[in-house]
């Protein structure tokens, strides 16, 4: 009996020795998933010019950002599911900013930025790189930074502008400004310009304040070497330019006549007179005269010189110039032969003129 309870306790012991030598089962960990703040992106930019390398983005978080945790940006192409280029970003950098792979511009066309976190899209940024080259569009010469625009500068001027357009350029991107007269730089300067596109102004003076002396300048605005857009101009008074040109005078084709009306239109016009002929009248209308315009006519028969007379025209623009033959009172009749007359008016080419006066038939004897 008492080996028998001994036996018993021996047992017990031992299966309580064991138990105690094998080790408690852990209880699983549980991990608690992180809650992401919204973030926002103020100002961010939509689009970017062709020579961008990179974007920076200023996330603004709306909350507290979980202790030690970060999230990954992946940038795409708009309609592509493919990475451009990755990276990770916390809110200790403060700027996100998007290095374009292989530190080269990205083609023209539109992208997006995606920001996770764990299974949590942040946000999704969608911009554009723009195709327009670079460039200065308009320059204009100015006074004062608010105009006038002139044309040339008065003589004794020491300050002026030049107003200038761009467009297409990389906000940051340097531009060179310099006035030259032949080989002589008057000015220069460097300008940084902070906008996409605009319009600025930009002062040239020497710097001793001495007035620019008369003759051409040349300003111009380099924005990427060698190209640069240039503006002539000049200091000084403008020329006295000389007075246009009188239009040349015009003669109609001129005129033989018998007889002229009061307005010196010609009558009875013919190239033939008969023996018993008093007077010829010859002339031309012409157009683009001026007070005082010098004429001149001579009159020839077979040759030899009858008649020569210089006038000066008193009338308005058009009008006829005529001159006449006559006989007198030893001879009212004009001699039969072949006439030739010359018309000429200021210094036009002269106008011929010619006739003939038929001599006088004798009477056929009677039989």
């Amino acid at each position: 009996m008492t080996s028998r309870r001994w036996l018993t306790w021996w047992l017990v012991a031992m299966l309580l020795a064991g138990c105690a030598g094998i080790p408690a089962t852990p209880s699983p960990t549980v991990r608690i998933t992180p809650v992401f703040p919204e973030v926002q992106l103020p100002g961010a930019p939509a689009q970017l010019c062709r020579d961008a390398l990179q974007l920076r983005l200023e996330p603004l978080l709306k909350g507290s950002w979980p202790a030690g945790e970060s999230a990954t940006w992946t940038l795409l192409g708009a309609d592509a599911e493919t990475p451009l280029a990755e990276g990770e970003w916390t809110p200790l950098q403060r700027d996100l900013l998007i290095a374009f792979p292989h530190g080269v511009p990205l083609a023209a066309g539109k992208y997006r930025v995606v920001l996770r976190a764990e299974t949590q899209t942040l946000f999704t940024h969608t911009f554009e790189i723009l195709a327009a080259t670079p460039e200065v569009q308009a320059m204009r010469l100015l006074l004062t930074p608010d105009g006038p625009e002139v044309e040339r500068l008065p003589e004794g001027t020491r300050v002026f502008y030049v107003q200038f357009r761009y467009a297409g350029v990389c906000p940051g991107a340097p531009l060179w400004f310099a006035v030259s007269a032949g080989a002589d730089v008057v000015c220069t300067q460097a300008l940084t310009l902070l906008e996409m596109e605009g319009e600025q102004s930009v002062a040239c003076y020497r710097e001793e304040g001495m007035p620019f002396a008369a003759g051409i300048y040349r300003a111009a605005l380099t924005l990427t070497a060698p190209e640069s857009r240039q503006l002539e101009f000049e200091v000084g008074a403008a020329p006295t330019p000389p007075p246009p040109p009188k239009p040349a005078i015009r003669c109609d084709a001129p005129f033989v006549a018998g007889a002229l009306a009061p307005q010196g239109q010609p009558v009875l016009t013919a190239d033939r007179f008969q023996w018993y002929t008093q007077a010829v009248y010859v002339g031309a209308t012409c157009q683009e005269l001026s007070a005082a315009t010098p004429w001149s006519a001579r009159w020839y028969r077979e040759g030899t010189l009858l008649r020569e007379f210089e006038g000066v025209w008193d009338g308005g623009p058009e009008g006829v110039i005529w001159d006449s033959l006559s006989g007198n009172a030893a001879a009212p009749f004009l001699r039969p032969g072949a006439y030739t007359v010359t018309l000429v008016v200021s210094a036009t080419a002269p106008l011929t003129m010619t006739f003939r006066v038929i001599p006088y038939p004798p009477p056929t004897p009677t039989p």
